[in-house]
């Protein structure tokens, strides 16, 4: 009964961690069209120029060393060896603690010659705020991988959630004030990043707060750490932390690859600033779409990771290889489903959320990154959970080394069009590669033809509904042009009329059991609908 008792509370705190998760990426995916419409293309290009060092600590302190501390926190609860506990927070924190004040130190030394690589020496204090971040990592990795390691997600998804409505409300608020107080844009961006401080403070204060709720008088209770678990310990956090940070980085590097190449190479054959600037901004749109597009996609399919790897504990290998296969065909369908109808309907999702449509085409473009950052995201989760973790990072290396070139060569010719297609092609590298150790690792077949194949086709017929739909209302009834509320009918309808589709032609193709439906989030729903109206062939 208390093993029972034991299990529940450790699924029910993966419950918790995953859903406050999903909310903050979707708020992190979301915050940035409002601030785009206050600070524009050039006030975009400005903060997005530097956002992916903040995201580089926000990895580190929430989804990287958290995770291996918890191992080991938990690793020393289970073999009776709590006493020594005290001793593995103290080295991670002093592991940490050089990390961060060595990227601190860095960041802000030469935030200045940076700045200068990505072509924007205005940039520096923007670097110089987010430097402070990394001081802050050591103290919310340690209390949250501690709690996380005692299967007591509150606390960690508890300060998730204030820490980025504190950033995000920051950002809008000072964005909002400086900007209408008359300072420029760079200052509004400087504003806009120091909520990457207040919020980290704010989830640092959370957790000293569960900190001092739940101090004991523990004098005498804990036990020296030995200096071999000290060495193990330290090869640990190097080793598994920084892949396990890598594997999870791949759209933080496409965007830092940008931030350093994109705007210096339209600059540096001939482009003004001002309109580089602008270009930068407006590409930079893409973003918010594709990281909502990849939440959704990965919040269906990385549902299964537990399972699997319940089953890979428990050596089951048919089981896996079914789990493997769903979470991977699952992954394909909400990933094909989103890129297809963000390419068909992005002309108007683009005038509603950022009133025009330039760009576009760059956009539509990147839109396919949707496909391949979830089924990386997947097979690079099934790939740790069965052992291998290089292979993702490898992976990640690779297609940001192929991203770079491409970069480099592309955007000299076709600008933006060139750096989104080197952003699909590098993630379909970290994609394939990942699929590819896969299949060596269960010599099976990961997606049938006739799946993938039913997939794309009704993806494409989607494409071509909705182009149809969209050309009916433009020349039929909307002839007289387009207001707001109109948009906002016309978009929804079109994701709406797009989704029922997509969904129902998926139904009818049997690339789901009714048992593997039942296995999804909201998947008996489906199952009865399926059945009560005999979709099946």
């Amino acid at each position: 009964m208390q093993k029972q008792s034991k299990l529940y509370s450790i699924f029910n705190g993966a419950v918790i961690l995953t859903l406050a998760g999903l909310f903050t990426k979707i708020l992190s995916a979301t915050y940035r069209i409002p601030y785009h419409h206050i600070a524009g293309d050039i006030g975009f290009y400005i903060y997005q120029q530097v956002y992916p060092l903040y995201g580089i600590a926000l990895q580190l302190g929430t989804y990287g060393f958290p995770v291996i501390i918890s191992k080991l926190v938990a690793e020393y609860a289970v073999t009776n060896r709590r006493k020594e506990i005290r001793g593995i927070l103290q080295v991670s924190f002093a592991f940490l603690f050089i990390v961060g004040c060595t990227i601190f130190a860095f960041e802000y030394i030469f935030a200045e010659t940076i700045a200068e690589w990505m072509g924007d020496r205005k940039l520096t204090v923007l670097i110089q705020i987010i430097s402070f971040s990394f001081l802050l990592i050591p103290f919310i990795a340690v209390i949250r991988g501690y709690y996380q390691g005692l299967h007591n997600m509150f606390p960690t998804a508890l300060s998730q959630i204030a820490e980025q409505v504190v950033r995000v409300g920051t950002i809008l608020y000072l964005s909002i004030f400086l900007i209408q107080h008359g300072y420029d844009l760079y200052t509004a961006g400087a504003g806009a990043i120091f909520g990457s401080i207040t919020g980290g403070i704010t989830s640092l204060v959370i957790l000293f707060l569960f900190v001092f709720r739940t101090k004991t008088n523990s004098k005498g209770v804990f036990q020296r750490i030995k200096k071999a678990d000290i060495k193990r310990i330290f090869k640990i956090l190097v080793i598994q932390g920084l892949l396990i940070c890598i594997s999870g980085m791949g759209l933080l590097f496409i965007q830092l690859i940008d931030s350093f190449t994109l705007y210096s190479s339209l600059t540096a054959h001939g482009m003004a600033e001002e309109a580089a600037q602008i270009l930068k901004g407006i590409y930079d749109r893409g973003l918010p779409l594709i990281q909502l597009g990849t939440v959704v996609g990965t919040a269906f399919s990385l549902s299964l990771v537990p399972v699997i790897s319940s089953a890979i504990a428990k050596k089951n290998l048919s089981f896996v290889v079914e789990k493997v296969q769903l979470s991977l065909r699952l992954s394909l369908v909400v990933g094909v489903g989103a890129a297809f109808g963000l390419i068909a309907l992005m002309k108007p999702i683009n005038m509603l959320l950022y009133g025009d449509s330039h760009g576009t085409d760059v956009l539509q473009i990147l839109s396919l990154l949707v496909i391949f950052t979830t089924v990386a995201a997947t097979a690079g989760a099934v790939l740790q959970g069965m052992g291998a973790v290089f292979a993702p990072v490898i992976a990640v290396i690779a297609g940001m080394a192929v991203k770079l070139i491409l970069n480099l060569w592309l955007i000299p010719d076709f600008q933006t069009i060139g750096a989104a297609i080197a952003s699909s092609t590098g993630f379909a590298i970290v994609a394939a590669i990942n699929l590819f150790c896969l299949y060596k690792k269960l010599a099976v077949l990961l997606v049938p033809k006739k799946a993938s194949g039913g997939i794309f086709i009704t993806g494409i017929a989607m494409v071509v509904l909705l182009q149809s739909y969209l050309f009916c209302l433009h020349h039929f009834a909307w002839s007289n042009g387009l207001d707001t509320s109109k948009q906002v009918v016309e978009t929804g309808a079109g994701v709406l009329i797009g989704s029922l589709f997509y969904l129902f032609i998926i139904m009818k193709q049997n690339i789901f059991t009714e048992e593997e439906l039942r296995l999804l989030p909201m998947g008996s729903v489906l199952a009865k609908y399926v059945l009560k109206n005999k979709l099946r062939r």
